[in-house]
């Protein structure tokens, strides 16, 4: 199928067929073919009710590479002969003008590349509310009540000379802002607010390999990575820091999975940290519990399958593993997953268990740049609330708040944040 969207689509279409295409509908035609005449089929979608907004042809015809190739040469030979500008679109392109021409919203159009490249029904469920204009509906709501509170500000500020006139009070103020940043967190997570995380870190889930000091971490890490990355030592307090690695699932069963794979100090037993009397253990401590805490999945590692889950009670996503399972050992409890990074033994099994745990726990979270937006806007509602005091302070900080949500529903949306949202497309969308 070859689409074609302009304002002389349905002109230059007639024109190779031999005769005017018509109206809206599905009709077949003899397209030119140097000497020769092609049947095709040809849907006609006049502008403005077409995907694009625009006059819309859709050319269906064999789907061999050279019969393509060859129409395409005949349209664009025809269009130069007619003073026409036919050029092949760029990724995304038919769907950036349905968004300049509002067929769409900013939401919508995100939606259709989020169905494009959904592997899972909840990546369908998540395409299809943002498809159905669900989301922006949303993101309209929260606009609107950060414009509200905006506008109630400003004319305080207005009236400083009329003792009397008060827009707003604080407490007003601060619940309202409260109530907004608890609807954004449902949707964004509950993430520290303030918190600013790498683009890594934004588009891949975080696993850490957590545990005991020489519960072979490093080596799991290395066997998932499929290459030494990490330093492997007997030694107690080698790793003092939070290794972090891209690794692709792929090659252990689990095609397309990305995350991000960190390695961490070891923990004591009951302890925060392995050597509290040490200032840079204690610092490697407390890091391994900081990546521990903004893990999307952590792996607890424990070559004697010894598990003390009293730190990680709050973690919902924990995968207990039993590392070293080459050597000899009792039998595991049931629930906990035996590997052995020496041989390879069921790394494909924790692959998928990764994979499994990093899916639920995004079932119906919204697009990596909505996050983005979302957590911006409430970082300044949340200074807002912190010191609700109705002023040019707090004017400003809702007004940053309105900027972060208006890049959501396509107002205030600077050009480059639209160049990465289509390009992600495929041809032809």
């Amino acid at each position: 199928m070859l689409r074609l969207s302009g304002p002389d689509a349905l002109r230059l279409v007639g024109a190779w067929c031999g005769e005017p295409v018509g109206a809206r509908g599905v009709r077949s035609f003899r397209g030119r073919l140097g000497e020769n005449r092609l049947p095709v089929l040809c849907a006609v979608f006049p502008a403005p009710r077409s995907y694009t907004g625009e006059d819309v042809v859709e050319i269906f015809l064999p789907g061999h590479p050279l019969l393509v190739e060859r129409v395409v040469a005949e349209l664009r030979a025809l269009a130069g002969s007619m003073q026409m500008a036919l050029r092949a679109a760029g990724p995304g392109e038919f769907t950036a003008r349905a968004f300049l021409h509002e067929r769409l919203t900013l939401a919508q159009a995100e939606g259709v590349a989020a169905l494009i490249a959904a592997e899972s029904s909840d990546e369908i469920e998540e395409a299809r509310r943002l498809l159905s204009g669900e989301r922006g509906r949303t993101y309209e709501a929260m606009a609107s009540e950060t414009m509200s509170m905006l506008a109630l500000v400003e004319a305080g500020i207005d009236f400083t000379d009329q003792e009397d006139v008060v827009a707003i009070d604080e407490e007003s103020l601060r619940l309202r802002c409260e109530r907004l940043i608890r609807e954004i967190t449902v949707l964004a997570g509950p993430d520290e607010l303030g918190t600013r995380e790498s683009p890594l870190r934004d588009t891949l889930a975080k696993v850490v390999l957590a545990g005991a000091p020489n519960a072979g971490k490093s080596t799991l890490l290395n066997a998932m990575l499929g290459r030494r990355r990490a330093v492997e030592s007997p030694i107690e307090g080698t790793t003092r820091d939070v290794l972090e690695e891209e690794a692709d699932l792929g090659p252990l069963g689990c095609p397309g999975v990305r995350v991000l794979l960190c390695d961490s100090a070891g923990l004591a037993e009951g302890e925060a940290s392995f050597d509290a009397s040490s200032a840079v253990a204690a610092a490697a401590g407390a890091a391994t519990r900081a990546a521990i805490e903004r893990a999307d999945v952590v792996i607890w590692c424990d070559p004697a399958a010894r598990f003390d889950d009293s730190y990680l009670a709050s973690n919902r996503a924990v995968l207990r593993v039993r590392t070293k399972a080459d050597l000899p050992h009792a039998p595991s409890p049931a629930g906990i997953l035996e590997v052995s990074a020496l041989d390879g033994f069921h790394l494909p099994r924790l692959a998928r268990a990764i994979a499994d745990r990093v899916a639920a726990g995004r079932r119906g979270a919204v697009p990596v740049r909505h996050r983005a937006a979302l957590r911006a806007a409430r970082e300044h509602l949340a200074r807002v609330a912190a010191s609700p005091q109705p002023d040019e302070l707090a004017a400003s900080s809702l007004r940053a708040a309105l900027d972060s949500l208006g890049e959501l529903i396509g107002r205030m949306t600077p050009d480059d944040v639209l160049g990465r949202i289509f390009s992600t497309f495929c041809v032809g969308k």
